[in-house]
Protein backbone atom coordinates (compact mmCIF):
# COMPACT_ATOMS: atom_id res chain seq x y z
CA UNK A 1 0.00 0.00 0.00
CA UNK A 2 1.22 3.52 -0.78
CA UNK A 3 -0.04 6.95 0.19
CA UNK A 4 1.94 9.05 -2.26
CA UNK A 5 -1.15 10.81 -3.59
CA UNK A 6 -2.84 11.46 -0.25
CA UNK A 7 0.31 13.14 1.12
CA UNK A 8 0.48 15.82 -1.60
CA UNK A 9 -1.61 19.02 -1.92
CA UNK A 10 -4.89 17.95 -3.51
CA UNK A 11 -4.74 20.65 -6.20
CA UNK A 12 -1.18 19.85 -7.35
CA UNK A 13 -1.11 18.60 -10.97
CA UNK A 14 0.09 15.03 -11.35
CA UNK A 15 -0.90 14.06 -14.90
CA UNK A 16 -1.14 16.66 -17.67
CA UNK A 17 -2.51 15.44 -21.01
CA UNK A 18 -3.93 16.86 -24.20
CA UNK A 19 -7.38 16.00 -22.77
CA UNK A 20 -6.98 17.67 -19.42
CA UNK A 21 -5.13 17.68 -16.11
CA UNK A 22 -5.56 15.25 -13.22
CA UNK A 23 -4.48 16.46 -9.78
CA UNK A 24 -3.02 14.47 -6.90
CA UNK A 25 -6.32 14.77 -5.07
CA UNK A 26 -8.29 13.46 -8.05
CA UNK A 27 -5.88 10.53 -8.44
CA UNK A 28 -6.23 9.69 -4.73
CA UNK A 29 -10.03 9.64 -5.07
CA UNK A 30 -9.90 7.49 -8.20
CA UNK A 31 -7.47 5.01 -6.66
CA UNK A 32 -9.65 4.62 -3.57
CA UNK A 33 -12.62 3.82 -5.80
CA UNK A 34 -10.65 1.30 -7.88
CA UNK A 35 -8.78 -0.30 -5.00
CA UNK A 36 -8.89 -4.06 -4.91
CA UNK A 37 -6.55 -6.83 -3.83
CA UNK A 38 -7.61 -8.90 -6.83
CA UNK A 39 -4.92 -9.26 -9.51
CA UNK A 40 -5.50 -7.54 -12.81
CA UNK A 41 -4.09 -7.38 -16.32
CA UNK A 42 -3.75 -3.95 -17.94
CA UNK A 43 -3.19 -3.52 -21.67
CA UNK A 44 -2.43 0.20 -21.59
CA UNK A 45 -2.63 3.07 -24.00
CA UNK A 46 -1.12 6.50 -23.38
CA UNK A 47 -4.28 7.81 -21.74
CA UNK A 48 -5.61 8.79 -18.33
CA UNK A 49 -7.64 5.61 -17.82
CA UNK A 50 -4.61 3.38 -18.34
CA UNK A 51 -2.50 5.41 -15.94
CA UNK A 52 -5.16 5.12 -13.25
CA UNK A 53 -5.49 1.37 -13.81
CA UNK A 54 -1.75 0.85 -13.42
CA UNK A 55 -1.49 3.04 -10.34
CA UNK A 56 -4.55 1.46 -8.72
CA UNK A 57 -2.88 -1.94 -8.73
CA UNK A 58 0.36 -0.59 -7.27
CA UNK A 59 -1.39 1.60 -4.67
CA UNK A 60 -3.90 -1.04 -3.63
CA UNK A 61 -1.42 -3.81 -3.03
CA UNK A 62 -2.87 -6.09 -5.70
CA UNK A 63 -0.88 -7.70 -8.47
CA UNK A 64 -0.86 -5.75 -11.72
CA UNK A 65 0.39 -7.25 -14.97
CA UNK A 66 1.14 -4.67 -17.64
CA UNK A 67 1.31 -6.27 -21.07
CA UNK A 68 0.63 -5.80 -24.76
CA UNK A 69 -2.05 -8.51 -24.77
CA UNK A 70 -4.85 -9.39 -22.39
CA UNK A 71 -4.68 -13.20 -22.23
CA UNK A 72 -1.88 -13.28 -19.66
CA UNK A 73 -2.69 -14.73 -16.24
CA UNK A 74 -2.01 -12.35 -13.33
CA UNK A 75 0.58 -13.42 -10.77
CA UNK A 76 1.27 -12.68 -7.13
CA UNK A 77 3.50 -9.60 -7.37
CA UNK A 78 3.08 -5.84 -7.00
CA UNK A 79 3.84 -5.29 -10.68
CA UNK A 80 4.73 -7.45 -13.66
CA UNK A 81 6.23 -5.86 -16.76
CA UNK A 82 7.24 -7.84 -19.82
CA UNK A 83 10.62 -7.39 -21.48
CA UNK A 84 10.70 -5.94 -24.97
CA UNK A 85 11.52 -9.25 -26.66
CA UNK A 86 14.22 -7.69 -28.84
CA UNK A 87 16.32 -10.88 -28.90
CA UNK A 88 13.80 -13.53 -27.87
CA UNK A 89 10.32 -14.13 -26.47
CA UNK A 90 9.25 -11.51 -23.88
CA UNK A 91 9.69 -12.54 -20.24
CA UNK A 92 7.49 -11.42 -17.36
CA UNK A 93 9.53 -9.54 -14.76
CA UNK A 94 8.13 -9.70 -11.21
CA UNK A 95 8.70 -6.42 -9.35
CA UNK A 96 8.03 -5.73 -5.68
CA UNK A 97 6.90 -2.45 -4.15
CA UNK A 98 10.34 -2.20 -2.54
CA UNK A 99 11.93 -2.43 -6.01
CA UNK A 100 9.79 0.49 -7.21
CA UNK A 101 10.54 2.62 -4.15
CA UNK A 102 14.28 1.94 -4.32
CA UNK A 103 14.44 2.78 -8.04
CA UNK A 104 12.44 6.00 -7.59
CA UNK A 105 14.50 7.14 -4.61
CA UNK A 106 17.78 6.42 -6.41
CA UNK A 107 16.65 8.37 -9.48
CA UNK A 108 15.65 11.41 -7.43
CA UNK A 109 18.92 11.41 -5.49
CA UNK A 110 21.08 10.95 -8.57
CA UNK A 111 19.35 13.39 -10.93
CA UNK A 112 18.04 15.84 -8.34
CA UNK A 113 14.43 15.90 -9.56
CA UNK A 114 11.58 16.60 -7.16
CA UNK A 115 8.23 18.31 -6.63
CA UNK A 116 8.96 21.21 -8.98
CA UNK A 117 9.80 19.00 -11.97
CA UNK A 118 7.62 17.92 -14.88
CA UNK A 119 8.68 14.78 -16.79
CA UNK A 120 7.64 14.38 -20.42
CA UNK A 121 6.24 10.93 -21.24
CA UNK A 122 5.65 9.59 -24.74
CA UNK A 123 6.95 6.03 -24.28
CA UNK A 124 4.58 3.04 -24.24
CA UNK A 125 3.10 2.22 -20.84
CA UNK A 126 3.60 -1.51 -21.30
CA UNK A 127 7.35 -0.80 -21.19
CA UNK A 128 9.35 -0.02 -18.05
CA UNK A 129 10.59 3.22 -19.65
CA UNK A 130 7.05 4.59 -19.53
CA UNK A 131 5.81 3.11 -16.25
CA UNK A 132 8.92 4.19 -14.32
CA UNK A 133 8.20 7.84 -15.15
CA UNK A 134 4.72 7.54 -13.63
CA UNK A 135 6.05 5.89 -10.47
CA UNK A 136 9.11 8.05 -9.86
CA UNK A 137 7.11 11.27 -10.28
CA UNK A 138 4.40 10.05 -7.92
CA UNK A 139 7.10 9.08 -5.42
CA UNK A 140 8.72 12.52 -5.41
CA UNK A 141 5.55 14.60 -5.89
CA UNK A 142 6.31 15.86 -9.38
CA UNK A 143 4.15 16.05 -12.49
CA UNK A 144 3.97 13.98 -15.67
CA UNK A 145 3.13 15.61 -18.97
CA UNK A 146 1.91 12.80 -21.22
CA UNK A 147 1.53 12.84 -24.99
CA UNK A 148 -0.67 10.29 -26.81
CA UNK A 149 2.38 9.00 -28.70
CA UNK A 150 5.67 10.17 -30.12
CA UNK A 151 5.59 12.79 -32.85
CA UNK A 152 8.83 14.75 -33.08
CA UNK A 153 7.11 18.09 -33.79
CA UNK A 154 4.70 17.77 -30.86
CA UNK A 155 7.44 16.40 -28.59
CA UNK A 156 9.85 19.23 -29.44
CA UNK A 157 7.11 21.83 -28.94
CA UNK A 158 6.29 20.36 -25.52
CA UNK A 159 9.96 20.36 -24.51
CA UNK A 160 9.90 24.13 -24.93
CA UNK A 161 7.13 24.51 -22.33
CA UNK A 162 7.10 23.66 -18.63
CA UNK A 163 8.91 20.33 -19.02
CA UNK A 164 12.18 19.96 -17.09
CA UNK A 165 12.91 16.22 -17.63
CA UNK A 166 12.39 13.80 -20.51
CA UNK A 167 13.28 10.26 -21.54
CA UNK A 168 13.97 9.15 -25.10
CA UNK A 169 15.49 6.31 -27.08
CA UNK A 170 18.18 7.11 -29.69
CA UNK A 171 15.69 7.03 -32.58
CA UNK A 172 13.54 9.66 -30.86
CA UNK A 173 16.56 11.83 -30.09
CA UNK A 174 17.72 11.70 -33.69
CA UNK A 175 14.33 13.00 -34.86
CA UNK A 176 14.52 15.94 -32.45
CA UNK A 177 17.72 17.31 -33.95
CA UNK A 178 17.27 20.73 -35.50
CA UNK A 179 13.91 21.37 -33.82
CA UNK A 180 15.27 23.58 -31.03
CA UNK A 181 16.20 25.83 -29.41
CA UNK A 182 15.32 24.27 -26.07
CA UNK A 183 15.45 26.04 -22.72
CA UNK A 184 14.55 25.15 -19.18
CA UNK A 185 15.43 21.48 -19.49
CA UNK A 186 17.45 19.83 -16.71
CA UNK A 187 17.99 16.46 -18.32
CA UNK A 188 17.06 14.30 -21.30
CA UNK A 189 17.79 10.66 -20.53
CA UNK A 190 18.87 8.63 -23.58
CA UNK A 191 18.78 4.85 -23.34
CA UNK A 192 17.13 1.70 -24.58
CA UNK A 193 19.70 0.84 -27.25
CA UNK A 194 23.06 1.65 -28.83
CA UNK A 195 23.67 5.36 -29.35
CA UNK A 196 25.02 6.08 -32.86
CA UNK A 197 28.31 7.95 -33.16
CA UNK A 198 27.89 11.72 -33.10
CA UNK A 199 24.28 11.70 -31.87
CA UNK A 200 24.98 12.88 -28.31
CA UNK A 201 27.31 15.60 -29.55
CA UNK A 202 24.73 16.83 -32.09
CA UNK A 203 22.01 16.90 -29.43
CA UNK A 204 24.31 18.76 -27.05
CA UNK A 205 24.94 21.41 -29.70
CA UNK A 206 21.17 21.72 -30.11
CA UNK A 207 20.86 22.61 -26.42
CA UNK A 208 19.51 19.25 -25.26
CA UNK A 209 21.09 18.28 -21.90
CA UNK A 210 21.48 14.62 -22.88
CA UNK A 211 22.44 12.01 -20.28
CA UNK A 212 23.21 8.46 -21.48
CA UNK A 213 21.44 6.02 -19.19
CA UNK A 214 21.54 2.27 -18.67
CA UNK A 215 18.85 0.14 -17.12
CA UNK A 216 16.40 -2.66 -17.80
CA UNK A 217 13.01 -4.05 -16.87
CA UNK A 218 14.65 -6.24 -14.22
CA UNK A 219 15.85 -3.14 -12.33
CA UNK A 220 12.75 -1.01 -12.96
CA UNK A 221 14.71 1.35 -15.15
CA UNK A 222 18.00 3.14 -14.77
CA UNK A 223 20.84 1.84 -12.63
CA UNK A 224 23.48 4.11 -14.17
CA UNK A 225 23.12 7.56 -15.74
CA UNK A 226 25.65 10.22 -16.63
CA UNK A 227 25.68 12.80 -13.83
CA UNK A 228 23.97 16.09 -14.73
CA UNK A 229 26.53 18.70 -15.68
CA UNK A 230 29.13 16.16 -16.82
CA UNK A 231 30.85 16.45 -20.21
CA UNK A 232 28.86 14.50 -22.80
CA UNK A 233 30.34 10.99 -23.00
CA UNK A 234 29.12 7.48 -23.67
CA UNK A 235 29.33 6.44 -20.06
CA UNK A 236 27.03 6.40 -17.05
CA UNK A 237 27.57 6.82 -13.31
CA UNK A 238 26.04 4.34 -10.88
CA UNK A 239 22.90 5.38 -9.03
CA UNK A 240 22.92 5.32 -5.20
CA UNK A 241 22.48 1.81 -3.82
CA UNK A 242 23.68 0.10 -7.01
CA UNK A 243 26.76 -2.10 -7.33
CA UNK A 244 28.03 -3.31 -10.70
CA UNK A 245 30.76 -5.77 -11.55
CA UNK A 246 32.01 -7.11 -14.87
CA UNK A 247 32.33 -10.89 -15.20
CA UNK A 248 35.20 -12.75 -16.83
CA UNK A 249 33.03 -13.05 -19.95
CA UNK A 250 32.49 -9.28 -20.05
CA UNK A 251 28.88 -9.38 -18.88
CA UNK A 252 27.49 -6.70 -16.58
CA UNK A 253 26.17 -7.93 -13.22
CA UNK A 254 23.97 -5.68 -11.06
CA UNK A 255 23.20 -5.74 -7.34
CA UNK A 256 20.87 -3.51 -5.32
CA UNK A 257 17.42 -3.10 -3.76
CA UNK A 258 15.77 -2.27 -7.06
CA UNK A 259 16.81 -5.55 -8.71
CA UNK A 260 13.82 -7.84 -9.32
CA UNK A 261 13.22 -11.09 -7.37
CA UNK A 262 12.56 -13.28 -10.42
CA UNK A 263 10.66 -13.98 -13.64
CA UNK A 264 7.09 -15.17 -13.97
CA UNK A 265 6.97 -18.96 -13.75
CA UNK A 266 10.40 -19.20 -12.13
CA UNK A 267 11.52 -19.29 -8.48
CA UNK A 268 13.10 -16.28 -6.82
CA UNK A 269 16.73 -15.64 -7.63
CA UNK A 270 19.13 -17.03 -5.05
CA UNK A 271 22.06 -14.71 -5.76
CA UNK A 272 22.00 -10.98 -4.98
CA UNK A 273 23.78 -10.44 -8.31
CA UNK A 274 21.75 -10.35 -11.52
CA UNK A 275 23.94 -11.21 -14.50
CA UNK A 276 22.69 -9.39 -17.59
CA UNK A 277 23.25 -10.15 -21.26
CA UNK A 278 24.94 -6.77 -21.71
CA UNK A 279 28.69 -6.38 -22.16
CA UNK A 280 30.47 -3.54 -20.42
CA UNK A 281 33.50 -2.11 -18.70
CA UNK A 282 34.10 0.10 -15.68
CA UNK A 283 36.32 3.19 -15.83
CA UNK A 284 38.85 4.00 -13.14
CA UNK A 285 36.27 6.33 -11.57
CA UNK A 286 33.66 3.53 -11.53
CA UNK A 287 31.62 4.83 -14.46
CA UNK A 288 30.00 2.19 -16.67
CA UNK A 289 30.48 1.90 -20.42
CA UNK A 290 28.06 -0.42 -22.21
CA UNK A 291 29.74 -2.22 -25.09
CA UNK A 292 26.86 -4.19 -26.59
CA UNK A 293 24.83 -7.31 -25.92
CA UNK A 294 26.30 -10.75 -25.48
CA UNK A 295 23.30 -12.36 -27.16
CA UNK A 296 23.68 -10.05 -30.17
CA UNK A 297 27.28 -11.09 -30.78
CA UNK A 298 27.61 -13.05 -34.04
CA UNK A 299 30.14 -15.89 -34.13
CA UNK A 300 31.10 -16.42 -37.75
CA UNK A 301 33.94 -18.74 -38.74
CA UNK A 302 35.17 -18.65 -35.13
CA UNK A 303 35.36 -14.83 -35.08
CA UNK A 304 33.13 -12.64 -32.91
CA UNK A 305 31.28 -9.72 -34.50
CA UNK A 306 29.56 -6.94 -32.52
CA UNK A 307 26.59 -5.83 -34.69
CA UNK A 308 26.64 -2.32 -33.19
CA UNK A 309 30.17 -1.72 -34.51
CA UNK A 310 29.17 -2.79 -38.02
CA UNK A 311 25.99 -0.70 -37.89
CA UNK A 312 27.96 2.46 -37.05
CA UNK A 313 30.15 1.82 -40.10
CA UNK A 314 27.13 1.21 -42.35
CA UNK A 315 25.35 4.39 -41.27
CA UNK A 316 28.52 6.26 -42.24
CA UNK A 317 27.83 5.39 -45.89
CA UNK A 318 26.32 8.44 -47.65
CA UNK A 319 23.50 6.37 -49.18
CA UNK A 320 22.45 4.46 -46.03
CA UNK A 321 20.14 6.16 -43.53
CA UNK A 322 19.36 3.22 -41.22
CA UNK A 323 20.84 -0.24 -40.79
CA UNK A 324 20.54 -3.29 -38.58
CA UNK A 325 23.04 -6.16 -38.51
CA UNK A 326 22.32 -9.68 -37.29
CA UNK A 327 23.44 -13.28 -37.67
CA UNK A 328 21.59 -16.16 -39.32
CA UNK A 329 22.50 -19.86 -39.24
CA UNK A 330 24.98 -20.95 -41.90
CA UNK A 331 26.33 -24.46 -42.53
CA UNK A 332 29.79 -23.23 -43.49
CA UNK A 333 30.33 -20.28 -41.14
CA UNK A 334 28.09 -21.26 -38.19
CA UNK A 335 26.48 -17.85 -38.57
CA UNK A 336 26.73 -15.41 -41.44
CA UNK A 337 26.58 -11.67 -40.99
CA UNK A 338 23.55 -10.06 -42.64
CA UNK A 339 22.70 -6.37 -42.94
CA UNK A 340 19.29 -4.91 -43.73
CA UNK A 341 19.38 -1.23 -44.59
CA UNK A 342 17.28 1.69 -45.74
CA UNK A 343 18.75 3.88 -48.44
CA UNK A 344 19.73 4.18 -52.09
CA UNK A 345 23.00 2.25 -51.84
CA UNK A 346 23.50 -0.64 -54.28
CA UNK A 347 23.66 -3.90 -52.27
CA UNK A 348 26.00 -5.43 -54.85
CA UNK A 349 28.61 -2.72 -54.36
CA UNK A 350 28.51 -2.54 -50.57
CA UNK A 351 30.64 -5.60 -49.84
CA UNK A 352 33.63 -4.19 -51.75
CA UNK A 353 33.02 -0.72 -50.25
CA UNK A 354 33.28 -2.01 -46.67
CA UNK A 355 36.04 -4.55 -47.36
CA UNK A 356 38.60 -1.75 -46.96
CA UNK A 357 36.83 -0.19 -43.96
CA UNK A 358 36.10 -3.19 -41.72
CA UNK A 359 37.95 -6.38 -40.75
CA UNK A 360 36.99 -8.99 -43.30
CA UNK A 361 35.03 -11.14 -40.81
CA UNK A 362 32.85 -8.11 -39.93
CA UNK A 363 31.81 -7.36 -43.51
CA UNK A 364 28.23 -8.60 -44.04
CA UNK A 365 27.96 -11.47 -46.47
CA UNK A 366 24.51 -10.24 -47.46
CA UNK A 367 23.21 -6.69 -47.83
CA UNK A 368 19.44 -6.37 -48.08
CA UNK A 369 17.80 -3.09 -49.02
CA UNK A 370 14.42 -2.80 -47.28
CA UNK A 371 11.67 -0.23 -47.14
CA UNK A 372 11.20 -0.61 -43.40
CA UNK A 373 13.18 -2.11 -40.53
CA UNK A 374 10.99 -4.00 -38.04
CA UNK A 375 11.05 -2.46 -34.59
CA UNK A 376 9.78 -3.23 -31.12
CA UNK A 377 7.16 -0.99 -29.50
CA UNK A 378 9.95 1.12 -28.02
CA UNK A 379 11.57 1.69 -31.39
CA UNK A 380 14.48 -0.72 -31.11
CA UNK A 381 15.45 -2.72 -34.21
CA UNK A 382 13.81 -6.14 -33.84
CA UNK A 383 16.74 -8.48 -34.54
CA UNK A 384 14.71 -11.44 -33.31
CA UNK A 385 12.06 -10.89 -35.99
CA UNK A 386 14.72 -10.48 -38.67
CA UNK A 387 16.53 -13.66 -37.62
CA UNK A 388 13.29 -15.64 -37.62
CA UNK A 389 12.33 -14.29 -41.06
CA UNK A 390 15.71 -15.01 -42.62
CA UNK A 391 16.15 -18.40 -40.95
CA UNK A 392 12.69 -19.64 -41.85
Amino acid sequence: MIDWFERRPADRPYLITTRGTVTYGQVATELAARQTSAPRVVVPALDIESVLDILAGIAGGGATVVARRSHIAPVDSTLVVYTSGTTGPPKGVRLSLDNLIAASDASARHLGHGESDTWLLAMPLHHVGGISILVRQAFCGGAVRMLPGFDEIAFAHTLKGDVTMASVVPTMLHRLLGLGPFAGLKAVLVGGGPIPAGLLESADRDGLPVLPTYGMTETFGQVATLRPGSPVERKAHLLPGIDIRIGDDGRIAVRGRQVFPGYVGEPDRTSPWFVTNDLGSLDEDGALRVLGRADDVIVTGGEKVDPAVVEVALIGHPDISEAVVYGVPDEEWGERVVASFIGEADPVELESFFASRLPIHMVPKEFRRVVKIPRTALGKPDRHALRLHDSG
